[in-house]
Order: C-alpha cells, then structure tokens, then sequence
C-alpha cells in the first residue's frame, strides 16, 4: 500500500515543482483542498452500505482531497485532484486516487472543451459529490448516487452554453473509459466448488474487477437559483483480469429448473446500459428548497444485473444558520422474481446444495426505501457540521446489506444515525 501511495504522490510532487518553474511565465495556479470526518452508526449486527453497523464507523463518510488549477491564458487551463478515501475495492484499506487530470481548452466563453481524467456529468451534485459543504443532507441517497455504470472516466467532454433572457442553457457530452471500476458482492454463507465465491470458501465480501465505456448527454437549465435537468447514458460493462465470478470457474453444470438461468459469470457481467435521469432543484421561497432526482436504468445482456428505477425528493428549510432536512427515497429492480426464485429454490440432496443461494448473492437486486431527518450547521461558507437519522427498510432483498449468515438482506428495518463535520480550504 505504501508503494502505490507513493506512486500517486510522485505526480503530486512533480507538478507542484513544476508550479514553482512556470509561475515565473505568468501562469496561474490555485491549490484548495476538501474533506469530511464522518461517523455513522446504525442498530443492527449486519453491515449496510459496506461499512455501517452497531459498532460504529468512520470508514463510510470520511475522505480527503486536494485539487490544483493552472490557468495558462484565458483558453487553456489544467486541473488535477485527489482524493484519499476508503477504497472501493476493499473492504478495509484506504486508497490515494485520482478524480481529476484534465486539460481545459474554452475557445469562446460558451463552449468548454476537457480532456484526461474527468467526472461524468450526471446527477445534480455529480462533480461535487465528495465536498460536503455544498449540499445539505448528511450523505447523498443511495438508492439514486449509486445507479451509474462508472463515476469517472478517460476521455473527453465538451460543454456549450447558451445564454437566454433570465437564465442559461447548458448541453454536456462526454465519451470515455474507466479500467478500475468495481463491483462488490457478499456471500453470506459458506460455498464450495463449482460455486465458490470467496477464496477460502467462507462468508464475506468479494470484488468483481471492471472495465467500462461509457457515453452520453446532459442538458441543464439554470434559472437564478433553480436548476433543471435531463440526461441519457450509455455504458458497455466487462470483466478486467480477474477470475471469473462464481460458477463459471468451473465446468458449467446443468441446474433445472432454471436452464439458461445458468450462464457463465464472465457472460453475466457483459452488461450494456442504458439510463435515463431527471433533476430538479427549486427554490420555493421562504428559505424552502425541494431537490429531487429520478434515474431509469435499462440492461441488456445479462440476466444477473439490474433493471433498476430508483428516486429521491428532499424538503429542506434555511433558518439562520440551520437547515433542517427530510429526504425519501426509494430503489427496485425488476429482477425481485427471479431472485426469489433462486434463494429460495430446494433442489434435492447432492453435492450441489447451497448452490442456488451462492447463484442469488451474485444477482445485484434491490428492494428498499429510506427516510432520513436532519440537520446542516454552517459555522461559515467553507465548515459545515451535520447530524441526521435515517430509517432503512428492505422488501424482497437489498443488496446494500450483507445478509447474517444463513440469513436474508430482505424485511429489515434499520436505523442509522450520522454525524459529520465537512470543511473546504
């Protein structure tokens, strides 16, 4: 691990000497920095969200980043960012990554060209997702932050803005790659060939390693301090050297009574996606604003993967210095049947029993809404302090949850309570 911090720190270093070179020819640089130190806990022995259990955790909530900005000419600008938070690949480690390495070209003030290492425009609070200071709620919903094929990206944007009589325009595009995106699993019970999750066999989480390509648009409406938008995306999922997930490791075996229910696992993660987004963020005034957002998500390609809706609508109200929240919101997939087939199918005794459990908890299925009740204090524009309680429930099954051993993820109930303290700099 020190190794590969020091590998991502190196870039840091150069380019801050190279600041102390070039700032003699007029460029411009700017270093700030963001983070939060978040505590979450919730009332039950099982995990949610990774991290969240009765025992408490600061892994969940807490990150760090640095950003450094170089402007050359009113056209030509770079921006680099890091960030160190827990990694998504491992469920105990934290990791040095990159955000951001692009370089910015704005021939005319309203196109905006990038290229490098970028953020996908997506939801409202896409690029600014990890600085806690510009948004209210204690942590951005799940059952909607979570539903994009990849978060980053290599490749190019641009950005044409039209400026109308009260308010302006704006049509993002983008085309990309990420080879280190990740999906997380969790066996929840033992498991043996030809269906072994784990490496040792035993419950617990395991990674699937991914590439994907990723495409789409996003138009904005800014109008004074409401914003409105729609987007369409477009992403191809495939395995990145690693093992196979799961059965296909091994010779396939027939499994009636689901047939072609039984596909290799390097299949089943050939995924193309294609979701649709809403947005909406409106000042109702008297310091009321109401923020929601709905995604769509169709696959096509495997049978494991999700096709999901999922939504979100917070009321928030400033009163000084405070600003109390309530949020609902809500997240299904349309593969609840098939799941329940599976986990909960007998087939007689052989060497294969349990096998149909360890197939369900390769099926990313969800099931569950939330409600949550807080409150932001900002002590001033760049430190912000947080406390809200939030109530899970889980339907059919969420994948959000790892299941007690020989138990379900499903009819769960589950209060979290979170406290943060954000900054800027």
């Amino acid at each position: 691990m020190h190794q590969r911090l020091r590998n991502l720190i190196r870039p840091f270093a150069c380019l801050l000497l190279g600041t102390a070179r070039l700032s003699v020819h007029g460029v411009d640089f700017s270093l700030s920095g963001y983070g939060t130190v978040g505590y979450a806990q919730s009332d039950r022995e099982n995990v949610y969200q990774r991290f969240i259990d009765e025992d408490g955790t600061f892994q969940r909530d807490t990150l760090l980043g640095m950003q450094l900005s170089a402007r050359f000419n009113p056209q030509w600008s770079a921006t680099v960012q890091g960030k160190l938070a827990p990694a998504a690949d491992s469920g105990r480690d934290a990791k040095a990554t990159l955000s951001w390495a692009f370089l910015s070209y704005r021939p005319t003030d309203d196109w905006l060209f990038r290229i490098g290492k970028l953020r996908i425009p997506f939801y409202l609070n896409s690029e600014n997702a990890d600085v806690g200071t510009t948004f209210t709620p204690a942590r951005l919903p799940i059952e909607v932050y979570s539903t994009a094929a990849t978060v980053d990206f290599v490749g190019a944007s641009f950005a044409k803005t039209w400026p109308l009589k009260e308010s302006e325009l704006v049509l993002d595009g983008y085309w990309g790659k990420a080879n280190d995106a990740s999906w997380r699993f969790y066996a929840r019970d033992p498991s043996t060939p030809p269906a072994q999750l784990t490496p040792d066999g035993q419950p617990g989480e395991f990674f699937a390693k991914l590439n994907t390509e990723s495409g789409g648009f996003r138009l904005s409406l800014l109008q004074g301090g409401n914003t409105f938008l729609v987007g369409m995306h477009r992403a191809k999922t495939t395995p990145r050297g690693s093992p196979s997930l799961g059965p296909s490791t091994y010779e396939p075996v027939p499994f009636p009574p689901f047939g072609d229910l039984y596909i290799p696992a390097e299949d089943a993660l050939k995924i193309t996606t294609t979701t649709a987004h809403l947005g909406a963020s409106v000042d109702l005034g008297h310091g009321f604003r109401t923020t929601g957002e709905y995604v769509r998500r169709k696959n096509a390609g495997s049978t494991l993967s999700p096709d999901s809706k999922g939504f979100y609508l917070t009321l928030e109200k400033k009163a000084g210095d405070w600003t109390p929240y309530l949020t609902y919101a809500r997240l299904t997939t349309k593969n609840r049947d098939l799941y329940q087939a599976v986990n909960t199918a007998q087939p007689p005794p052989s060497p294969f029993n349990g096998f149909e459990r360890n197939l369900a908890d390769v099926m990313v299925v969800y099931d569950q809404h939330s409600w949550a009740l807080g409150t932001a204090y900002a002590i001033d524009s760049k430190n912000i302090i947080k406390a809200e309680w939030s109530v899970v429930e889980t339907g059919l099954a969420s994948s959000f949850v790892d299941a007690p051993p020989g138990g379900e993820s499903g009819d769960q109930r589950i209060n979290v309570f979170s406290l943060s303290y954000s900054f800027t700099f």
